[in-house]
């Protein structure tokens, strides 16, 4: 059973860790590591990729760290600056163009970064529609566990939309008029996530176990039986008492939830679908977070994200997301723009198709009539 509680007690001080740092940033301007990648997408499906790094560690820009691909083939430059605090802020800004997104998923693939373990890729199609192109470029992460538990079962409507929101656009209504309900909705998002978050661990325990050992006879618990103790789980991790105490035997909060005898059976089979199941999130954990924006040729007429006006950019900016790993924990992740651009020529083209047509039937119709 020690396995079991050592996975257990991880599992507790990483969630600890994650929502300190999670309640830190979550309204903040500026971090340890701001990494903002801007993707500027063209006619054609080449992109412009453009990094920057905004540090007070110069450590921040080592291959190891980056929380996107950079390396020896993109265009770099390191500068420096001094904030009011006396601190040294390092900026790194790294560009590179890209003939096509398959260039760019070959650089995940090759990824040694911090979300080296994350499976993301770029897409990017065209459609022509007589009168105009439409263009879409997408940027997927796929999900980390193999269960169905979506953050949407435990927000409302409101919460989830303001889950998603970029950290910037956050930080802007933590300051605006209506502050005081932005930090109580917070605070609900805190907890509901906590809950979310040990539901989604205890039901992807759960599918490991019953795959590896469901067919022992002996289990006396049913796979749906087990199912329906989540939420009990839960409650039992997030609970007052539990969360005052990081000494809680996580044994008996355990055994309160599938029994004292099924535990004294089955112990090593628990700690062995314990070691899969931290295997499989892992790359939760070690997800380091980043901003991503796409800038489309034309004019954007659809997009999941959120508009982004940046000083830098020749169009007034584009479209924003956050990449942290609540978003792809369980669901995959899309960040999805499309734009379109009028086909002038063939509107040209089309008027002088029906100025032929029309002439000419002008001059059929006056040449019946002298007939």
């Amino acid at each position: 059973m020690m396995k079991f509680k050592k996975f257990f007690n991880e599992m507790k001080k990483r969630f600890k860790i994650l929502f300190t740092v999670f309640i830190m940033l979550m309204f903040s301007s500026c971090g340890d590591n701001e990494t903002h990648v801007i993707n500027t997408v063209h006619e054609d499906g080449s992109v412009n990729r453009k990094v920057t790094v905004k540090t007070t560690d110069k450590k921040d820009f080592i291959q190891k760290n980056s929380r996107v691909p950079v390396d020896s083939t993109w265009r770099i430059e390191i500068t420096y600056d001094i904030n009011e605090n006396k601190d040294t802020v390092w900026l790194l800004t790294a560009d590179k163009h890209f003939d096509s997104v398959e260039e760019i998923n070959e650089e995940y693939d090759k990824d040694k970064g911090s979300n080296r373990a994350l499976k993301r890729s770029a897409d990017f199609t065209k459609s022509f529609k007589w009168f105009t192109t439409v263009f879409r470029y997408t940027e997927t992460i796929e999900k980390i566990l193999t269960i169905d538990c979506p953050m949407s079962d435990f927000l409302t409507g409101e919460e989830l939309k303001f889950a998603y929101l970029p950290g910037k656009i956050r930080g802007d209504l933590k300051n605006g008029p209506d502050s005081v309900r932005i930090k109580e909705m917070e605070e609900r998002i805190d907890r509901k996530s906590e809950e979310w978050l040990w539901t989604c661990e205890f039901r992807q325990w759960v599918e490991v176990f019953y795959d590896l050992f469901g067919d022992n006879p002996d289990l006396g618990i049913t796979r749906d039986e087990m199912r329906s103790r989540e939420s009990e789980f839960a409650q039992l991790m997030t609970g007052d008492d539990n969360n005052n105490d990081e000494g809680a035997n996580l044994d008996s909060l355990f055994a309160t939830v599938v029994g004292e005898d099924f535990v004294k059976t089955f112990k090593t089979e628990i700690d062995s679908a314990g070691s899969v199941v931290d295997t499989i999130d892992s790359p939760f954990w070690g997800a380091s977070k980043y901003d991503m924006e796409i800038r489309m040729p034309g004019r954007i007429i659809a997009s999941n994200g959120y508009a982004e006006i940046d000083p830098d950019s020749d169009n007034g900016g584009g479209i924003l997301w956050t990449v942290k790993g609540d978003y792809f924990l369980t669901e995959t992740y899309e960040m999805w723009a499309e734009s379109k651009v009028n086909n002038y020529f063939i509107w040209i083209i089309t008027g002088l198709f029906i100025l032929f047509v029309s002439s000419g039937l002008i001059f059929y119709h006056r040449k019946a009539k002298s007939s």
